[in-house]
């Protein structure tokens, strides 16, 4: 079986430091050979986003900073690649069919859709979450010390999860798909939506140490997020 490929969806509105230390954590730890990061274009639950250019661009630059970081210390390919398979699509984006894509384009990869343990409370709201693990596993990341129970999950949730929950790669690995994979990450008190509040009551972005400075200046430039020319 090949080595498994991680996929990280989110609108990146926008991307922080947070998000590179999940997909990192994840990698080295779930034994990933790649994460594709997947900004949604139209996402159905949030309708409000910042325009998919400025997310797109803010991204890229994040990227480029972080592959910088990485080249400086390691040997290896940047593990991370940019994938917008959901940017130019006519329509909301939805991760069912964004991993049934994918599963056509892996057929014989183990994929690993990545995502925090506050989106795990709220799987049973994305559309058809049912088929989810019909195309991937699913890595959720757990503070440590404070990892979320089965029984701690929506009705709905409970059975589903705790029939497909394992933290033995000898298990997952051999499988293309349908488990849930616990994984431990260091707490973290950044959020994009955080950002975008501080932004707006006047904070320059130069000063959020969340942000690159790279992403911080196109932020300023741009007036984003209610940034005063």
């Amino acid at each position: 079986m090949k080595l498994p490929i991680g996929c990280f969806g989110g609108t990146f509105n926008p991307p922080h430091t947070a998000h590179f230390a999940l997909l990192h954590s994840a990698r080295e730890q779930l034994g990933l050979a790649q994460v594709l990061l997947i900004p949604a274009g139209q996402p159905w639950q949030k309708p409000h986003v910042l325009a998919t250019e400025h997310r797109l661009h803010m991204l890229q630059l994040a990227m480029a900073y972080d592959e910088n970081v990485w080249q400086a210390k390691n040997a290896q390919a940047y593990p991370l690649q940019l994938d917008t398979l959901e940017v130019n699509l006519p329509q909301a984006s939805y991760t069912v069919d964004t991993l049934r894509t994918l599963r056509e384009r892996y057929p014989d990869t183990p994929l690993v859709w990545i995502m925090g343990s506050d989106q795990l409370s709220n799987l049973h709201t994305w559309h058809n979450w049912q088929e989810l693990l019909d195309y991937a596993h699913i890595a959720v990341a757990q503070r440590a010390g404070h990892e979320v129970l089965s029984t701690e999950l929506p009705e709905p949730l409970q059975s589903f999860y705790a029939a497909r929950v394992t933290r033995d790669a000898h298990v997952w690995h051999s499988q293309l798909q349908g488990c849930f994979v616990p994984f431990t990450l260091a707490a973290m008190h950044i959020s994009s939506s955080a950002i975008r509040q501080a932004i707006a009551q006047g904070q320059a972005p130069q000063d959020i140490a969340a942000l690159r400075p790279a992403v911080a200046d196109y932020i300023q430039q741009q007036h984003l997020y209610g940034n005063s020319p």
